[in-house]
């Protein structure tokens, strides 16, 4: 099974804009050259009126037709869940326990050790292109659903609006916030004129998810999936998953990696394909945490347990700042897709950070010490 690497940290230029001004002032230039004031009063005119017509850097693209042809990784969760009859369906943590099948997000503060004890189990503690995993879903939940103390917990703080709470209030749960936003700095409140993400804010913290597959249609237009299971399960049956659960080596082909932004308006924080995976650029992607949980989401918490587990996180302890426009560019790519993403172009309600018990005991800080 083959994976793919993307690379998604340059900042981009607008080439056309570029051109436009190059032009504009080569006009100017030649007029200069000429005494006739008039002319250069008239062409400056010209270029005035040219460069008030550009676009704002970064604005949002419109979204291109999906490609045509077979999802061939249309149905396979459900597939998947038909062979296994109910054993991957959520339970009881305490049955889970049995099995010792850990939980996600935990809290990946630096010297964290979970309580449970989950013997041999290893995180990939690499990136997942070198095992030959691809991403096959981007999505993204209210807040963060891990804990970084100091970076991501319950003493960070975020927009406050009254028709925020109420969004908040009838809709999806909001996990821990960053200590990011400050109401006086008009990035992290002026509003933004979204195009193609549904109910986001600026101002507030958003983890986002990229789960990885050796499995996926990994370099074909089928790669990118909803529900993320059809991407994880693209290319495997019910009887191999099977031997690769009891085997132990499912958190050796599945894996996540997260990242938790507060989003500002403000285009020096653009980035142009978040889409595909974590950035990993100066400081942003350079402290992780690795271990071994399970899938997330708010039909689990501390008492209702994900029976699919294990798998691979790899959790940027750090916040960083994006732009608005980088998530509503990603929306717009997330549209160009073959499957349709639609239900992910919203944020998720955020599982409760995992109780001790339930949370594993492999952390690994990047090569810091506990």
């Amino acid at each position: 099974m083959s994976g793919v690497q993307y690379s998604n940290v340059e900042k981009s230029s607008s080439s056309g804009m570029m051109s436009k001004v190059l032009v504009a002032l080569g006009v100017v230039t030649f007029c200069g050259v000429f005494a006739n004031v008039g002319l250069v009063h008239q062409m400056q005119k010209d270029v005035d009126h040219i460069v008030s017509g550009m676009e704002p850097e970064h604005a949002p693209m419109s979204t291109k037709s999906p490609m045509s042809g077979t999802n061939t990784c249309e149905g396979q969760k459900t597939t998947i869940e038909t062979y296994f009859n109910g054993a991957l369906d959520n339970g009881s943590c305490a049955d889970k326990l049995v099995a010792g099948v850990e939980q996600a997000g935990g809290n990946v503060t630096v010297g964290y050790e979970g309580g449970l004890d989950v013997g041999t189990d290893e995180p990939i503690k690499e990136p997942y292109y070198k095992q030959k995993l691809c991403p096959v879903n981007v999505h993204w939940h209210l807040g963060a659903e891990h804990l970084s103390v100091g970076q991501y917990d319950e003493t960070g703080s975020g927009p406050g609006s009254a028709s925020h709470r109420k969004l908040l209030a009838e809709g999806a749960r909001l996990g821990r916030r960053c200590h990011k936003y400050d109401s006086s700095v008009e990035m992290y409140t002026k509003e933004y004129d979204w195009q193609h993400c549904v109910g986001m804010k600026v101002g507030e913290t958003y983890e986002v998810h990229w789960p990885h597959s050796s499995v996926g249609a990994c370099g074909t237009p089928n790669q990118y999936q909803t529900p993320f299971y059809d991407g994880v399960l693209c290319n495997i049956d019910g009887p191999t998953l099977a031997t690769v659960i009891s085997g132990n080596q499912l958190h050796l082909n599945v894996g996540v990696q997260a990242q938790i932004f507060t989003i500002v308006n403000d285009e020096n924080y653009y980035y142009p394909d978040l889409m595909r995976g974590m950035i990993v650029d100066g400081d942003k992607g350079s402290e992780i945490t690795y271990y071994t949980g399970s899938t997330t989401g708010t039909s689990r918490d501390n008492s209702v347990c994900s029976a699919w587990s294990p798998i691979t996180w790899q959790v940027d302890r750090t916040c960083h700042l994006i732009s608005a426009s980088t998530f509503d560019k990603m929306c717009a790519d997330m549209k160009s897709q073959r499957d349709d993403m639609s239900d992910d172009l919203y944020a998720h309600g955020s599982r409760e950070v995992t109780a001790d018990t339930i949370t594993a005991n492999n952390q690994d800080f990047n090569g810091l010490a506990p």
